[in-house]
């Protein structure tokens, strides 16, 4: 239990750590050995922890996710109207791509490079989004909000909607040239947001 306690102790300190020296510094220029400097411990102990530093940054991913989520459920149990509630989650969730791609310091090329980590991470995500749509619109159905829909499906095309457009945007290497992938994203979530509010909406 007291070893269960030490290790937990631990890779929070590394996490905390690493998440500086990715903000700071990007995943490509970010190395196993700074990490173990940053909190004084040998570069052998670190991989006694972490087998490389993609692992240390999924896990610091990860740890963002969960925040976002926990952001989103206290939302969605404010009982504020459905298109309020949206909104604010394409704002949210516009800030999280933000923190995401901060924390890699990412170009284009980068983000080309290290795309099987993000797909997966996004995969991981993606689920934990369609729970959270779902809870919204059943919540709507319910309040009397929107028409009687199929809450699975629905809230399934939403995400994956949501998801094409960022793919398809993140894509692009002018928009990260221009530094405007953020603010691209956002318009076109929000512009389908509200198509996919019309169309559920009580006649």
């Amino acid at each position: 239990m007291v070893e269960n306690c030490v290790i937990e102790e631990k890779t929070t300190k590394i996490l905390d750590a690493a998440q500086k020296r990715f903000a700071h510094f990007g995943l490509e220029k970010t190395t196993m050995s700074e990490i173990a400097e940053d909190i004084g411990i040998s570069k052998a102990a670190l991989y006694y922890y972490f087998k490389d530093k993609e692992n240390i940054f999924k896990e610091v991913v990860l740890k963002e996710q969960f925040d976002f989520c926990s952001q989103m459920k206290a939302l969605i149990e404010s009982d504020k109207p459905l298109q309020a509630v949206l909104t604010n989650y394409i704002d949210k969730r516009t800030e999280y791509l933000k923190t995401l791609l901060n924390l890699g310091k990412l170009r284009y090329e980068a983000f080309k490079v290290n795309k099987p980590l993000f797909a997966e991470l996004g995969n991981i995500f993606e689920n934990q989004e369609k729970k959270l749509i779902k809870i919204l619109l059943c919540r709507a159905v319910e309040k009397k909000e929107i028409t009687k829909i199929d809450v699975d499906n629905y809230s399934g095309f939403f995400v994956n909607v949501l998801k094409a457009i960022r793919l398809y945007e993140l894509d692009k290497k002018e928009l990260w040239k221009q530094g405007t992938i953020d603010k691209e994203i956002k318009r076109q979530h929000l512009f389908f947001t509200n198509m996919f509010l019309k169309s559920i909406e009580l006649k």
